[in-house]
């Protein structure tokens, strides 16, 4: 069997007293420089985020669809009963069931304070890619509220070219820099919904749709991921839920011994 689980912004007194003195056109250059130097590109990704609800704080999130992926190594294009569930700050499983469909097997993947380990039907190993997966999965959960924290530079993208995947009509592009990679972020321009992201490189791209509200969010019930131009891995979600309460001992299953 072979694949791995291929994302807060947070003057005295006599100054306040001065100001109610100053001349009009004073107070008008204060507000044009203001203007000009906020970041356009990381004011809307901004807007988007809280959009999309993603400022509101939550303690567990677990999603629960299907995952197809597509025209896998020696498989061909696989389905599985698939669950994520998330407990901040640093507990994920996964829990993929192929066995509901074409193939009589099942994967879970687990990440719990830095360790990571992977089951396969009943063999539990560590992989270093499986680790690393799993920890930028976990990093990127919040979607682009962490792009928003994380990424060092921001800048718009004037024109989006339209391709097979998503015209560039109606949409806004922005990106920013993360650690030498820049992600573009292409966004409904009268919404400011996210439409597609695209990262590594330009390699991966992510297609979101189907937005639906859950618990004041709102939140994409369909993914597609594209990865060098091939379709890899499309989740439907069934449902999605905050705030469950998540036993620790499900994040600790299976763990093997460290050598």
């Amino acid at each position: 069997m072979r694949g791995t689980l291929n994302a807060k912004w947070r003057f005295a007194a006599a100054l306040a007293a001065l100001a109610c003195f100053a001349p009009f056109p004073a107070l008008a250059r204060v507000a044009t420089t203001a203007t000009e130097t906020r970041d356009p590109a990381k004011s809307l990704l901004e807007e988007a985020s809280k959009t999309l609800g993603e400022s509101k704080p939550w303690t567990t999130r677990v999603e629960h669809g299907l995952q197809i992926a597509w025209n896998t190594e020696g498989w061909g294009t696989l389905k599985a009963d698939y669950t994520r569930s998330v407990k901040k700050p640093d507990k994920l499983k996964i829990d993929q069931d192929n066995s509901a469909y074409d193939h009589p097997f099942f994967r879970a993947y687990y990440y719990n304070g830095g360790d990571a380990w992977s089951m396969v039907n009943l063999n539990s190993v560590r992989n270093p890619q499986v680790t690393a997966n799993l920890k930028t999965l976990l990093e990127r959960v919040d979607g682009i509220a962490f792009y928003i924290s994380a990424c060092d530079t921001f800048f718009m993208v004037p024109r989006i070219p339209s391709d097979s995947l998503l015209s560039g009509t109606g949409l806004l592009r922005a990106a920013c820099v993360l650690k030498g990679d820049t992600t573009l972020f292409d966004l409904d321009a009268k919404t400011h919904v996210l439409k597609r992201r695209i990262e590594n490189k330009g390699a991966r791209v992510y297609i979101l749709e189907d937005y639906r509200k859950v618990q004041g969010r709102r939140l994409p019930f369909h993914v597609t991921v594209y990865d060098a131009g091939k379709k890899t891995n499309e989740f439907l979600w069934k449902e999605i839920t905050f705030d469950a309460k998540l036993d620790d001992a499900m994040f600790e299953e299976s763990r093997p011994p460290k050598q």
